[in-house]
C-alpha cells in the first residue's frame, strides 16, 4: 500500500539520509550537557572557582548552539523535502486520474476526488515530513538516551525505562483502530466536499426548485456526522497524552526513590544522580509527543490508503503495446458486429455500419437506442464487449489513444467549458491555433454573432463550466472547437439542439464545404439537421433497423418515417406555442 509514497521518498534519499544523520548527531549532542553539569556539581562539591564554572557554562552554551544548528538543518531537510514529495505525489495522482476511463468517472464523486487530491495529500505530506521527523527524533533520542543512562547506572536505566515495552504494545495494538477512525473521518469529509461541489455547480437548479432549505438541512446532517466521527477519533487520540504523562511521572518517581537511596548509600554521587535525572527529563519531551506524533502518522496512513485506492484502479482503455500509425487518414469508418452494454444491460447488439470516407451520415433513433453510445465507442471512451471499430481498415484499439482522438473530433451533447477565456476554450484542441483560425471558427459556428454581448468578445473569461453563456452559445463554442481542430472524422452528437432553427440553418450552410473534406457523423433529432446528411442510419432496439436517404426512408414508411413525422409534429407545435 505504501509503495507509491516510498517511490517518491526514494527520489530524495540523499536529503533524507543527511537529515537523519544530523538528527542522530543532534540527539548525541543533547546528551552531552548533563555530563558537563555532573562534572560541575562534583567540582563544586570538591571546591572550584568561578572561572571554572564559567567554562562549564560556556561549554553548555556551545553544545546548545551546535545542537540547535543540527536540528534546524535536519528539519529543513526532512520537512522541506516532504514538500517536494507532496508536489510529486500530487502530480502523479493528477496524471493517473487523467488516464482513468469514462467508466470510472460515472461512479466516482468529484468532491471526494477533490478531497483526496487536496486534504489527503497534505496529510501524506505530514507523514513524509513532520511525523517522520518526530518519530525519528523520538526513537533516536530514546535509544541514545538509554545508552547514556546505562553509562551512569545500569539498574536505574532499566527501572526508568521498564514501561517502554508496555507503551510499544499499546501503540501497536491500537494502531489499526486509530487509522480506521481517521479514514472514517476522511471518507465523510469527502462526502461533504462532494455535497458542497454539487450544490455550487447546481445552484441554479437548487434555486429554481426552492431547495435551499432542503439542501442546507442535508448538509447539516452530513456535517453532524463528520463532527461525530471527528470527536470519536479525537477522544481516542486524546487518551494518549495523559497516558504518556503518567508514564513519565511514574518513571521520575521511581528514579527519585531508588536513585535517592543510592546517593544516600554512597553508590552514586550527587552529580551522577543529577546527570541521570537530566537524561530522564530530556526524554520526557519525545515521550509525551508520541501521542501527537502517532496521531499525525495515523492520519497520514489513512490518507495514503485513500490515495492508493485511486492508484489501484487501472484504466480499461489503454494504448496498445505496439501502436499502429496511420500516415494518411482518409476517414473510412466501420462498425463490425459491435455489441456493448452498460452494467450488464445491452444497448447495442451486433451492429454493422459502413461509412465511406468523406461521406456525411446521420444516425437517428429513439431515446436509448444507442446513438451516443456509438460516438463514445468511436473515440474509445468505452470499448465494445465484442466486435470491432475500424478506421481505414485499422482496429481503433491498435491506434494510440492520442492519435485516435486527433483523428476523430467529438462534439458531445453536453458541452464542458473551462473557467478560461472564450478564445482559449475554442482553441482547446490545438496549442498552435492562430487568432485568425479561432476567429474563422467563431464566424462559421455563428458564435461571432453573440460576441457583442460579451464584455471582451473572444477574450472574455467565462464563469465555471461556461455558466455565463447560454446553452446555444456553449454548443456553438464546442462546434468552433471542432472547426479549429479540423479532424478527418467528426462526430456531432446533437450539437445544435439548443440553437434556434434560423441560426442552425446558417451554420449548416456554412458547414457544407467543411464537411465535404471529411467524414461527418451527425446524431440529431431535428428534421432540418437530418436533411443535411447524404444518407441516414436508423437505430432501433440495439441494432440497425434501416439505412437510406431521407426520401427513401420516408417512402419506406418504417421506423424513420414514424420518428420523422413525430419530430415534425413536435416542431410545428413548438412554433405555434412560440407564436
Amino acid at each position: 500500500m505504501r509503495n507509491r509514497l516510498l517511490i517518491h521518498v526514494a527520489h530524495y534519499k540523499a536529503r533524507y539520509g543527511l537529515g537523519f544523520a544530523l538528527m542522530i548527531g543532534a540527539s548525541i549532542v543533547v546528551m552531552l550537557p548533563p555530563i558537563v553539569v555532573r562534572k560541575a556539581i562534583d567540582a563544586i562539591d570538591a571546591g572550584t572557582t568561578r572561572w571554572q564554572l564559567a567554562q562549564y557554562g560556556g561549554i553548555i552554551l556551545a553544545l546548545a548552539l551546535v545542537e540547535g544548528v543540527m536540528r534546524f538543518v535536519s528539519r529543513i531537510l526532512l520537512s522541506g523535502t516532504s514538500r517536494h514529495v507532496e508536489y510529486d505525489l500530487r502530480n502523479d495522482l493528477a496524471q493517473h486520474l487523467m488516464t482513468l476511463d469514462q467508466a470510472y468517472y460515472t461512479s466516482a464523486h468529484t468532491g471526494d476526488l477533490m478531497a483526496r487530491c487536496t486534504n489527503d495529500i497534505q496529510r501524506v505530506r505530514d507523514l513524509a515530513g513532520p511525523a517522520t521527523l518526530e518519530i525519528g527524533r523520538a526513537i533516536t533520542m530514546m535509544i541514545i538516551g538509554f545508552m547514556f543512562m546505562l553509562s551512569v547506572d545500569v539498574k536505574m536505566a532499566l527501572i526508568a525505562l521498564a514501561y517502554f515495552p508496555l507503551i510499544a504494545i499499546v501503540i501497536t495494538k491500537y494502531r489499526q483502530v486509530m487509522e480506521d477512525k481517521y479514514k472514517a473521518v476522511s471518507d465523510q469529509f469527502g462526502e461533504i466536499s462532494n455535497h458542497v461541489q454539487e450544490n455550487i455547480s447546481g445552484i441554479r437548479a437548487v434555486k429554481a426548485y426552492a431547495q435551499e432549505e432542503s439542501q442546507t438541512a442535508a448538509f447539516a446532517v452530513a456535517n453532524r456526522e463528520l463532527m461525530r466521527r471527528t470527536m470519536s477519533w479525537a477522544l481516542y487520540m486524546g487518551s494518549f497524552w495523559p497516558l504518556m504523562t503518567l508514564a513519565g511521572g511514574a518513571s521520575l518517581a521511581l528514579v527519585l526513590w531508588f536513585g535517592g537511596r543510592d546517593v544516600i548509600g554512597g553508590r552514586l554521587s550527587i552529580g551522577e544522580f543529577v546527570q541521570f535525572t537530566a537524561y530522564l527529563l530530556i526524554l520526557t519531551n519525545p515521550l509525551q509527543s508520541i501521542g501527537w506524533t502517532a496521531s499525525m502518522a495515523q492520519q497520514g496512513l489513512a490518507a495514503l490508503r485513500r490515495i492508493n485506492e485511486v492508484f489501484a484502479i487501472q484504466p480499461a482503455i489503454v494504448d496498445p503495446e505496439s501502436p499502429v500509425h496511420l500516415d494518411t487518414v482518409h476517414g473510412h469508418v466501420e462498425f463490425c458486429d459491435v455489441t456493448f452494454g452498460y452494467n450488464g444491460q445491452p444497448v447495442l447488439q451486433d451492429v454493422n455500419i459502413d461509412i465511406p470516407a468523406g461521406r456525411t451520415v446521420a444516425i437517428v433513433g429513439s431515446t436509448g437506442a444507442g446513438k451516443t453510445t456509438l460516438a463514445n465507442l468511436l473515440v474509445r471512451l468505452y470499448d465494445p464487449t465484442s466486435g470491432s471499430l475500424l478506421i481505414d481498415g485499422v482496429d481503433i484499439r491498435d491506434l494510440a489513444l492520442a492519435e485516435l482522438r486527433e483523428i476523430v473530433g467529438f462534439v458531445p451533447q453536453e458541452t464542458f467549458l473551462f473557467s478560461d477565456s472564450l478564445r482559449d476554450n475554442v482553441a482547446l484542441a490545438r496549442d498552435d491555433a492562430t487568432n485568425e483560425e479561432v476567429d474563422e471558427a467563431a464566424q462559421t459556428s455563428r458564435l461571432a454573432n453573440d460576441l457583442g454581448q460579451l464584455t471582451h468578445g473572444l477574450d472574455t473569461v467565462l464563469g465555471e463550466r461556461g455558466v455565463t453563456l447560454s446553452g446555444g452559445q456553449r454548443q456553438r463554442t464546442a462546434l468552433a472547437r471542432a472547426l479549429v481542430k479540423a479532424p478527418p472524422v467528426v462526430v456531432l452528437d446533437d450539437a445544435l439542439s439548443h440553437v434556434d432553427t434560423h441560426t442552425e440553418e446558417e451554420i449548416l450552410t456554412e458547414l457544407r464545404g467543411w464537411v465535404k473534406e471529411r467524414t461527418t457523423i451527425i446524431i440529431a433529432h431535428r428534421t432540418s439537421t437530418l436533411s443535411a446528411a447524404e444518407y441516414i442510419i436508423v437505430l432501433d432496439q440495439g441494432g440497425v433497423a434501416e439505412t437510406g436517404t431521407h426520401d427513401e426512408l420516408l417512402a419506406h414508411g418504417g421506423v424513420y418515417a414514424r420518428l420523422y413525422r413525430r419530430q415534425l409534429l413536435a416542431e410545428q407545435v413548438g412554433e405555434e406555442d412560440s407564436a
